[in-house]
């Protein structure tokens, strides 16, 4: 009986989470418009088109793909938990090398707007953390009875 009720309230908390994401995200991309909506492939360097693509990717995959995975995970598919890594990762760490590439090829970094816009500390840094932290805690551990 305790172990149903626990169950339960973990798909709870895991829906909770799914939707807390899927919204905070999109409230902070209704804010940010031309930070997300752009044309990856407008830019005349090979290098940096094809990683704003796999950016572009990146955070639809963690604003959207990454609640829908927790969503399917509270409704009992729990084999589903093996895809959270890469959709919570493949967004901060195209930003990573994307930043690498800036500043080799300019000098500059741009990560001001990280000064300039803390709410991206929460989508770029802190939200790919706590979803490591969560696909880690979601692990299908086998019982003992002793």
């Amino acid at each position: 009986m305790q172990d149903a009720r626990r169950i339960q309230r973990l798909a709870e908390v895991t829906a909770l989470i799914g939707t807390m994401i899927l919204i905070v995200f999109w409230l902070v991309v209704a804010t940010f418009p031309k930070f997300f909506f752009f044309n990856p492939l407008g830019g005349s360097n090979t290098l940096r088109r094809f990683e704003l693509v796999i950016s572009t990717i990146g955070w639809i995959g963690i604003s959207t793909i990454v609640p829908i995975l927790l969503f399917l995970m509270a409704y009992g598919k729990n084999g589903v938990r093996k895809y959270l890594p890469f959709a919570a990762l493949l967004y901060p760490l195209s930003l990573i090398v994307s930043q690498i590439t800036i500043y080799v090829q300019t000098g500059s970094a741009y990560i001001s707007y990280l000064k300039n816009f803390p709410i991206f500390i929460f989508t770029d840094v802190i939200l790919p953390v706590l979803i490591m932290f969560l696909w880690h805690d979601l692990k299908v551990k086998p019982r003992v009875d002793l």
